[in-house]
């Protein structure tokens, strides 16, 4: 994912988020919900609720976070599952 207005679309976050929790499940992990805030209006945000509990939040304006690490906005998906290894 870019860093440009038109790869913060709705429909390209959708399928980050997508490609993310396809990561996951690659890894063994299983995700019970993923939430995404996509208002205009404030930045846009998410969250990975995981079956084991672990939550990854992200804010198009801070990145991802488990509570403990962070990576950037458009991190990896490899990279994003990795801040689950380290719970």
């Amino acid at each position: 994912m870019h860093h440009t207005s038109a790869a913060r679309t709705p429909v390209a976050l959708t399928r980050y988020f997508d490609e993310v929790v396809n990561r996951l499940a690659r890894e063994g992990i299983d995700v019970a919900q993923v939430v995404l805030e996509l208002s205009p209006s404030r930045p846009r945000c998410g969250e990975v609720v995981t079956e084991r509990g672990p939550v990854l939040r992200w804010r198009e304006d801070l990145g991802w976070s488990n509570g403990i690490r962070s990576t950037s906005p458009a991190a990896h998906p490899g990279e994003v599952a990795g801040l689950l290894s380290h719970l």
